[in-house]
């Protein structure tokens, strides 16, 4: 597993039984022909897709191991279920790429199992050549059509998206097995409909999907609200086909233990509660801060403490060479680029950070525009998953990004080196965000 799975990977992850056990049974649910269809939400590094590689990992493995018994061996081999996990990110620069690289992706997975680089099957040329050695009849066929259809001058892509889609139910039918097709950050499809001919790719899909028995689609993303869009608004053709599953942060006794396993001991209890409450419990940030707190203790000789953890937090959130501070940095950028009025966004979410729990007609108020732009603002910044309303009020998603924003957004940025002394005033202003 080590081009997809690495064993470092492997050993940190943390908890997450509760969602393997659902994806396991609704998995194994295929074999009676039931296809329960799932999407799973979640912030960005909130371990949506470690959780599926695990996923992966253990339906490998509980294929690969041999039945004890007669009766075990019957069930196992009826028919065999290949996961099969591709990135959208990586495949929806246009529906020439993308047809090409969802079926090397099914050929990848069902000629390897993982245990090869996927580098040569996602390129149409190279994956032909691929399948000519392998010798496997059962895909030969939908390869050298889509080969040959994406050779023409223009491309009929509403029929390259088609033979796509289909190929999972053709190759399961030829073969004699099922496929789990996973599919991350999924809400980049939609990159396709800015092609000529390829405006109903969702629709194309929903079609297509619907027409299959061999094939259990699980899609996740980061961008919540462009996800919750496709799956759960009854605009959307895929509306009620596919049951919801929120990936949270973790609870108390799961950060402790990926805390244990990041520090090499279980902290004190004080340790492992401030590291919950500055993170929210959110496994990258966790990560962060063990890995900084750590380093910390190492080299410095600070005691593993809680005003220790409170001064790695700070480093990690306000100096530019923290991790919490780059990927807060790109999560604004990022979004911010996505949205529209990029000035007074920055200007809306300065209001927040410093007083959550605003009305529109409050940050219009202090922005000094109308309540209607005000309106706007913060419906881009929804759109975007920076800012949540709950009872018409205003609140950031993640309390970290309005901590960053508040801080490292107006310019204040602190040393590596920083000493406590250094830190004292920012330690104190601690409790006012968390």
């Amino acid at each position: 597993m080590r081009y997809f799975y690495p064993q470092e990977q492997q050993e940190l992850f943390t908890d997450r039984e509760r969602e393997l056990a659902e994806l396991e049974y609704r998995r194994d649910q295929l074999h009676q022909g039931r296809q329960e269809h799932t999407s799973l939400f979640g912030l960005r590094r909130i371990g949506k897709t470690l959780l599926l590689k695990e996923l992966v990992r253990r339906t490998l493995l509980k294929y690969e191991q041999a039945p004890e018994t007669e009766a075990e061996e019957e069930r196992e081999t009826s028919s065999e279920i290949i996961p099969v996990y591709m990135d959208f990110s990586h495949i929806c620069s246009s529906p020439e790429t993308f047809a090409a690289g969802y079926v090397g992706w099914i050929c990848y997975w069902y000629l390897t199992r993982g245990q090869a680089s996927p580098v040569p099957y996602l390129d149409i040329t190279s994956l032909t050549g691929e399948v000519m050695l392998s010798g496997n009849r059962q895909v030969a066929g939908p390869v050298r059509r889509l080969a040959e259809a994406l050779r023409t001058a223009r491309p009929d892509r509403p029929s390259i998206l088609r033979l796509a889609f289909e190929f999972p139910e053709e190759l399961a039918a030829l073969a004699g097995c099922k496929f789990m097709l996973i599919f991350d950050e999924f809400q980049e499809i939609e990159t396709l409909s800015n092609f000529q001919d390829s405006q109903n790719v969702i629709a194309l899909f929903r079609a297509t999907m619907q027409t299959q028995s061999n094939n259990l689609y699980i899609l996740a993303g980061s961008a919540i609200t462009a996800m919750t869009d496709l799956i759960a608004d009854h605009r959307s053709p895929l509306f009620v086909h596919f049951s919801q599953m929120p990936i949270t942060p973790f609870a108390p006794p799961d950060t402790t233990a990926l805390a244990t396993k990041l520090l090499g001991e279980e902290p004190p209890a004080d340790v492992t509660q401030t590291i919950h409450r500055l993170t929210g419990g959110h496994p990258f940030y966790v990560t962060a801060l063990c890995e900084r707190l750590r380093q910390l203790v190492e080299t410095t000789a600070q005691p593993l403490d809680a005003d220790t953890v409170q001064r790695a937090f700070i480093i990690e959130a306000l100096s530019s060479a923290g991790r919490i501070y780059s990927f807060c940095r790109y999560v604004y950028d990022l979004s911010l680029q996505k949205a529209r009025g990029y000035g007074s966004l920055k200007a809306t979410l300065q209001v927040l950070s410093a007083e959550e729990g605003l009305t529109s007609s409050q940050v219009a108020r202090a922005l000094r525009v109308t309540p209607g732009s005000a309106r706007d603002y913060l419906k881009w910044l929804q759109d975007v998953d920076l800012v949540v309303e709950r009872d018409r009020a205003y609140f950031f998603q993640d309390p970290v990004m309005r901590y960053w924003i508040a801080h490292a957004g107006r310019g204040i940025e602190v040393s590596l080196t920083a000493t406590a002394e250094d830190l004292a005033d920012l330690v104190a202003g601690l409790g006012q965000y968390f």
